[in-house]
């Protein structure tokens, strides 16, 4: 890619940056002037920003969240978790995801969501690997994910939630056979996650565990979340690198006696399966918060994502906002 067009991505990059911190400013300075007090739905108490609510959205109603998360690792010695869960040198990566969702209330306990987006990456370390004719950088439609939340237990306060879903590979992957770079994993997954929500008076707290089941398609693709491809994890043992599935476990506590602020904070675990001896860990603390201004209006999701530790993983770090909005 010639310099003219790097400049202009460059010049792009800085233009949604600009904008995105314009609006969040403009977002929380009308929220603290707005303070007003919000009488939100149980759905809407209980969501954070990773962890599984084992809360449903009420028959009938329809949640949609537009948001945008921005996801970088630095090069250099700092940049990467290698196999004995050390720091060591990464080329740059950066990563724009643009994401929109909506959930429908079906029942009283059931509802269902179908998620896609968009997203921009830049990755110095596996992009040249992927194509010679855009350098380091992809981007294309995000796979489709469709998920239902059937709540199968609920009394005194306490809710558990069962969530079976599919991802669908219908975003731009990768194909080192045709030099394409994109952000689509490239293969059929059954999701499945166990949600727990508890209501402490002041302090929700939501746990879950979940494991994502590749099939289908070959399972060589780069995984942008961990910022690596599983063709190249095993390929100096001479092994098969095709992936295993990912499983997550979460946990985190909301405070909702705010006002119009709910702050809230995660720890965030994933173990990747690939062959023994090159899995991956990472372990992410996220703090953030949930901004209400007033019942009618879109609520505020806002936060970050530290790398606490990991393993044959980059040390990603995370800025998400997004608006959402039930009606």
């Amino acid at each position: 890619m010639d310099a003219k067009v790097w400049t202009l991505a460059g010049g792009a990059d800085m233009l949604v940056r600009s904008k995105t911190l314009f609006v969040a400013a403009g977002l929380l300075t009308a929220a603290v002037a707005g303070f007003c007090g919000v009488a939100a739905s149980e759905h809407v108490e209980s969501e954070m920003l990773v962890t599984e609510s084992a809360v449903p959205v009420e028959e009938g109603m329809v949640d949609v969240e537009v948001g945008m998360t921005y996801t970088k690792a630095n090069a250099g010695r700092r940049g990467v978790w290698s196999n004995n869960w050390s720091r060591s040198r990464r080329e740059s990566f950066r990563m724009y995801e643009w994401t929109l969702r909506a959930t429908k209330g079906l029942a009283p306990d059931t509802d269902i969501s179908v998620e896609t987006g968009w997203v921009d990456l830049y990755d110095r370390e596996f992009g040249r690997a992927f194509t010679d004719d855009s350098g380091y950088h992809g981007r294309g439609m995000d796979d489709l994910n469709v998920n239902v939340k059937h709540r199968i237990f609920e009394e005194e306060g306490m809710s558990v939630a069962y969530k079976p879903g599919l991802t669908i590979p219908t975003g731009r992957h990768s194909n080192l056979d045709r030099e394409r770079f994109g952000p689509g994993q490239n293969y059929w997954s059954l999701d499945q996650t166990l949600a727990v929500t508890k209501d402490l008076d002041e302090v929700i707290v939501n746990a879950d565990m979940g494991y994502s089941l590749p099939f289908g398609r070959t399972r060589q693709s780069y995984k942008r979340q961990w910022g690596d491809s599983t063709r190249y994890s095993t390929a100096d043992r001479g092994e098969d690198s095709g992936e295993r599935g990912v499983m997550e476990a979460n946990v985190g506590a909301v405070y909702t006696e705010g006002q119009i602020i709910q702050p809230l904070t995660e720890i965030n675990y994933a173990h990747r399966f690939i062959s023994r001896g090159n899995d991956s860990d990472q372990i992410h603390l996220t703090t953030g918060a949930v901004f209400e201004i007033e019942e009618d209006w879109p609520r505020l999701k806002a936060g970050y994502q530290h790398p606490l530790a990991g393993r044959n993983a980059a040390r990603t770090r995370r800025f998400h906002l997004s608006l959402a909005h039930t009606f």
